[in-house]
């Protein structure tokens, strides 16, 4: 469920494409009405939503209960207590049907911030700390030094604890500076400090999603995603060592699916 109709209070909760469909079809709707998506924040009309969609499956229509007519006097009171109880009537029930669930998922999954076009963050993640381990564990032994030459020569500890903070500050700036994104639209690599570069694809181009979790990264739960398209054999973007790498292909596949609806 994403859409929310506006100015319609016989339908308060949020709607799917099909119950949209089935709204206009049973005449209780008009194509020219408008409807919030809440993924993304836009205003869209019911007939662009519904556009060349097919008849939905018959378990959608026992979902949809067209609201019973109702006369509005001039001395009825908008909270009438009849009134509130059709309106709780008329608003469509939870549904179990997998279609809901993929789109619950894609709704915990929002990070609540968008990109400089407009499009919603699904997914913003870096590489993980334990890909930079080599770097961590110099900075650990010149903190170790530290601690010695406090002891015999107090002279040169701070040269070391100097040291031991630079690394750590590095590589810190270093896995910062490579962000993988996922929107809506497409899955994006941008990377650099001074001069920030990208690389994507568009999610309903992806043909492949291949995950590697090999070694000791693996044990740790870090995994490598490969995004592929068909114009091009190689791999176009690439997530590597990051957490719930499957969770992450779950992710764009749930969107191609609604992308296909």
């Amino acid at each position: 469920m994403r859409y929310h109709l506006h100015e319609h209070p016989a339908f308060p909760g949020l709607l799917s494409k099909d119950d949209l469909f089935l709204l206009v079809e049973q005449g209780s709707l008009a194509r020219g009405d408008l409807c919030t998506d809440t993924m993304t924040g836009r205003d869209h009309t019911v007939g662009d939503i519904i556009t060349g969609m097919r008849p939905p499956r018959n378990s959608a229509h026992s979902r949809l209960v067209r609201p019973a007519y109702q006369e509005i006097r001039a001395d009825a009171t908008f909270h009438d207590e009849s009134y509130d109880r059709d309106e709780e009537d008329a608003s469509p029930p939870p549904s179990s049907t997998p279609e809901a669930d993929s789109e619950n998922v894609d709704e915990e999954s929002l990070t609540g911030s968008y990109t400089d076009s407009g499009e919603l963050i699904l997914h913003e993640t870096h590489p993980s700390w334990i890909s930079y381990a080599k770097a961590v564990f110099l900075a650990f032994l010149l903190f170790i030094v530290t601690a010695m030459l406090v002891k015999v020569d107090a002279f040169y500890a701070p040269f070391s604890a100097a040291a031991a903070v630079g690394v750590l500050l590095i590589t810190w700036l270093c896995r910062m500076s490579r962000v993988y994104y996922i929107t809506e639209e497409r899955v994006e690599l941008v990377w650099g400090i001074l001069g920030r570069s990208s690389k994507e694809v568009r999610i309903c181009d992806i043909r492949s999603i291949d995950v590697y979790e090999r070694g000791l990264k693996g044990l740790l739960g870090l995994g490598t995603v490969d995004f592929s398209s068909a114009a091009n054999a190689g791999i176009e973007v690439q997530f590597r060592d990051i957490r719930d790498a499957h969770r992450v292909k779950e992710l764009v596949r749930q969107l191609q699916r609604l992308a296909k609806e």
